[in-house]
């Protein structure tokens, strides 16, 4: 039978394609759209079980194997009552009812670090606890030697971190936590923070970032530049130690670090507020996990390099320190080191910020 004129001719036995609502058939769909198809449901399904499902269950799973009981705080003793002995420092006020930081739970040396700041405290006539005018609340760190570094059989350890012996020379205020989202705001007008919470700490700041908001903030207190800025790497593990020489200011067992910070194994979701865990001896909170913390010097080797040796790209980079609310126990010790260039920034980047006393 020969075919009318308009119409197709298939051969007997073929049936024509067919269409459902306008699709066309398996038949027709050409092999590169099924790749495509494939690679977008794969790239879905990556995105559920990482921003979803991993968040949810992995905390979960994890908290119920390797957490310790929370230590009993005592109670502890009131800080050095100066009165009108205080002295003025620019733009710092005293916090009437100062607290000295409670002592169990930490690592040996802590209870010795403690006693130091409260006699520095009294000898030099500086409260231990102060607050600007910006609210932000600072805690006297007295000088004083330690080992930097950590030996080597501590877990997490690398080859950068050689101990060696380094002097604090003269007592200076650091933030009790970190810079807040609602701190910044009042400074800089504007929150680059993917998790938007006033309260938690700043993050998404690269270390311009940094120094830009610590120069506005001596305009804003009316201070000199340079009184607050960036703690160095050292004063940093100086003051997160306080006092201790174990991998955290509460000894060894990483099982005890749900007490002192936020981490991947009791977090992992965001960073949030401080004031929500313990304190080490100096009153310091958060300086295990949340966000890692700008520090204000490049990232360098503690020993000298042979001579000869090429200088590294990450040497103009910027020191990182403390770990974050992502990373597990080992990068959230007191010794370890991190690095990262000056322009960089993400959900994990933040700062404390440094008041130095001038003398």
């Amino acid at each position: 039978m020969k075919a009318s004129k308009g119409s197709s001719p298939f051969r007997p036995g073929r049936a024509s394609p067919r269409r459902l609502g306008g699709f066309p058939a398996a038949s027709a769909i050409p092999t590169w759209r099924w790749l495509v198809w494939g690679a977008e449901a794969l790239l879905l399904l990556a995105a559920i079980f990482y921003f979803w499902v991993l968040p949810n269950l992995h905390p979960r799973s994890v908290n119920r194997a390797v957490f310790l009981p929370r230590p009993a705080v005592e109670t502890p003793p009131p800080a050095p009552d100066l009165g009108k002995t205080a002295r003025v420092l620019p733009g710092l006020t005293p916090v009437p009812g100062a607290l000295l930081a409670p002592l169990t739970g930490l690592a040996p040396g802590a209870a010795a670090a403690r006693d130091d700041q409260a006699c520095c405290s009294r000898e030099r006539s500086l409260p231990v606890e102060m607050v600007n005018r910006l609210g932000m609340r600072f805690r006297l760190v007295p000088p004083g030697h330690f080992l930097m570094g950590s030996p080597p059989g501590e877990a997490g350890r690398w080859d950068g971190e050689e101990l060696h012996a380094v002097t604090i020379s003269r007592p200076f205020y650091l933030g009790v936590g970190e810079v807040t989202q609602a701190q910044w705001r009042a400074v800089m007008g504007k929150n680059p923070s993917a998790f938007q919470n006033p309260a938690a700490p700043v993050e998404e700041v690269t270390w311009y970032d940094a120094v830009r908001f610590l120069g506005k903030l001596c305009d804003l207190e009316k201070v000199p530049l340079g009184r607050y800025r960036l703690p160095t790497e050292a004063e940093w593990e100086y003051a997160c130690r306080a006092g201790t020489d174990t991998a955290f200011c509460f000894g060894n067992d990483p099982r005890l670090l749900n007490w002192y910070g936020e981490y991947a194994e009791n977090n992992s979701r965001s960073p949030l507020p401080g004031g929500r865990r313990l304190p080490n001896a100096f009153g310091l909170d958060e300086m295990h996990g949340n966000v890692w913390e700008w520090c204000q010097d490049k990232f360098a080797p503690y020993l000298p390099l042979p001579p000869g040796t090429p200088v590294p790209e990450e040497a103009e980079w910027r020191t990182i320190r403390g770990g974050n609310w992502l990373t597990t126990a080992p990068q959230c010790r007191s010794a370890n080191r991190a690095r990262l260039p000056p322009l960089s920034h993400g959900n994990m980047l933040g700062f404390r910020v440094l008041y130095d006393v001038i003398d």
